[in-house]
């Protein structure tokens, strides 16, 4: 379904700009970005009384969010982020209340199932042998240990302690099997989109820590980061904080090529098609990995360089498979399910049962992901069916409908949630910490700090980076007045 379609479902009219391209358009701040980040600074700017224009290049607000209804009353899959929680994700819960949104629990009622090794209990650990479910819960300890020793500001001094090991080599440093092993590089796969041999250990640690630690963070129970759901869409929020700003604030299908900033005329953003803006102050929210694909003048600092043109997004895709009825509740399954041999790492119940929707979502992550996203779309199906019926040892229905969303080729996403920071790069994390450069500020997820790769996160940062401007033009106008 096309953005302006899903936008008509959500009773949603297009914002458009009424000025003629050719004309050079002046606010007080530009917001690159339309997805929870950027629509939140809006809020909180407008709210303060500063004029500003959200540019995002795709042609619907969302970012990585993206709510696509099966059709009249039947629903709505999330091709992108989905859940939350009413626990520790304190400014999503006040929007969800603020808009009158309705959520949907997930779905822990029942077992789970590894691939190849059976069914435990959600919660347990998996069936292992004795000898391999004690060393995985030893590293799981650890690593949920050291979450909460690691602080941002003191990455350098991380890595001087633990060395600049990946994922795999710390599981392996403390005796780790081939199927424990595998099982660490599913945490990775699923988190971030990479193997467990892509990824520092002492950013996974970081990027744990910001949501609570690993086991808060890859939880499905209450308070855990795969909670709760939108009934209606993530979307649904997005569309909320959209229609509390002022007239024709977005402006969609203006991806930004250029950013000039002088002391003397402010910020010159200049689209792809040419179009020009002007404001005394920017807020990019877009991920840092797209900031060196941007013209911007001066230059930033070497430490933000360097986390543009080094940091890595995973390989992130969703397939949603539909189906008349649960059938994994009839067997005592709660849809959590672990893949080892296919191209699926995870499945997850992504019912809604009051719309009589029932559907797995499929991640199809990490390497094996990428391999699979080079074929065909006929043979990517047949092949995540395939897997879906190994994982759980049946001759599972066949889906009604199904959806599939590779977010690594989509242009202005090309991955996962967050980027990945490889560990030639924590120093610059620590010493940049996003801080302003000039007169441009900087939000999106991974630039929080809590809940990285989350809404909450996206949100947080969005607040956190208008807060810098609101404090500043404030001052401004205070010394002006004197």
């Amino acid at each position: 379904m096309a953005p302006a379609q899903q936008d008509a479902a959500f009773g949603i009219q297009p914002q458009r700009s009424s000025e003629p391209p050719v004309q050079e358009q002046k606010t007080q701040v530009i917001i690159i970005g339309g997805g929870l980040s950027g629509l939140q600074a809006a809020h909180d700017l407008q709210a303060a009384g500063i004029s500003c224009l959200i540019l995002e290049a795709r042609d619907r607000v969302g970012g990585k969010l993206w709510s696509v209804p099966l059709g009249s009353e039947k629903g709505y899959v999330e091709l992108g982020g989905a859940w939350t929680n009413d626990v520790n994700q304190p400014m999503v819960t006040a929007l969800v209340k603020k808009f009158g949104l309705e959520m949907v629990t997930q779905n822990i009622i029942g077992d789970c199932v590894l691939e190849d090794h059976g069914r435990f209990l959600y919660g347990s650990d998996p069936p292992l042998s004795q000898e391999d479910k004690a060393i995985f819960a030893e590293i799981r300890s650890r690593v949920e240990a050291l979450c909460h020793a690691v602080k941002a500001t003191e990455l350098g001094q991380s890595l001087t302690k633990h060395g600049e090991m990946n994922m795999d080599d710390f599981a392996v440093s403390m005796g780790a099997s081939n199927i424990v092993r595998r099982l660490v590089n599913i945490w990775t796969a699923a988190m971030l989109g990479v193997e467990s041999n892509q990824v520092s250990a002492v950013f996974f640690m970081h990027y744990c820590q910001t949501g609570g630690g690993l086991i808060q963070m890859r939880s499905d129970g209450k308070g855990g980061g795969q909670s709760m759901r939108f009934r209606h869409g993530t979307q649904s929020l997005c569309y909320g904080l959209r229609n509390g700003l002022k007239p024709e604030t977005v402006i969609c299908s203006t991806p930004v090529q250029t950013i000039q900033q002088d002391i003397s005329s402010g910020c010159l953003v200049i689209a792809r098609d040419g179009r020009r803006f002007r404001s005394d102050r920017i807020i990019s929210t877009i991920p840092s990995v797209f900031l060196s694909q941007i013209n911007i003048l001066p230059p930033l600092s070497a430490d933000k360089c360097w986390l543009s043109t080094h940091s890595k997004l995973g390989f992130y895709a969703k397939v949603f498979l539909v189906y008349s009825e649960p059938w994994w509740r009839k067997l005592g399954l709660c849809g959590l399910a672990q893949g080892l041999s296919g191209p699926v790492a995870l499945t997850r119940d992504a019912s809604i049962n009051e719309d009589g929707l029932f559907a797995l979502i499929c991640f199809v992550v990490g390497q094996k992901g990428a391999e699979w996203a080079q074929k065909d779309a006929k043979e990517r199906l047949i092949e995540v069916i395939a897997h879906v019926d190994r994982i759980y040892g049946k001759d599972i229905p066949l889906p009604l409908e199904t959806r599939e969303q590779i977010w690594s080729n989509e242009e202005f996403s090309q991955g996962a949630p967050c980027p990945v920071v490889p560990a030639s790069c924590l120093r610059s994390l620590s010493q940049d910490q996003w801080r302003p450069e000039g007169y441009i500020h900087f939000a999106g997820t991974e630039t929080s700090t809590v809940w990285k790769g989350y809404m909450e996160g996206a949100l947080v940062s969005g607040s956190r980076a208008a807060g810098e401007i609101i404090d500043i033009l404030s001052t401004c106008t205070d010394q002006a007045a004197q």
